[in-house]
């Protein structure tokens, strides 16, 4: 038992807690309906219409080199500017000492 826990009440004997049956009960099931699609008798829907029938051939990519030489040119250009800033920043306060 945790701190601040009550202590649990002891349960009621079963005899206590049956409830009374039916002697004869009605056995039968619920009325069954149909799904709605089968039971509303309407006809069905038209067939859809395709889509994309006068799609556009993809547009040419770039060799994959191309991209991957793009991405890491891009990388190396974010590092050049961080590296810019700080250096900017040391020169200021070198400059501010003395």
């Amino acid at each position: 038992m945790g701190r601040g826990k009550k202590p649990r009440k002891p349960r009621p004997p079963e005899e206590e807690l049956e409830r009374p049956t039916q002697a004869k009960g009605e056995l039968v099931p619920p009325a069954r309906r149909p799904p709605t699609a089968v039971g509303t008798d309407a006809p069905p829907p038209p067939p859809r219409e395709p889509v994309g029938l006068q799609r556009r051939p993809p547009a040419p990519s770039r060799p994959v080199l191309f991209e991957l030489i793009q991405t890491i040119r891009a990388a190396v250009g974010a590092m050049l500017d961080i590296a810019d800033a700080a250096a900017e920043a040391i020169t200021k306060r070198i400059e501010g000492r003395a």
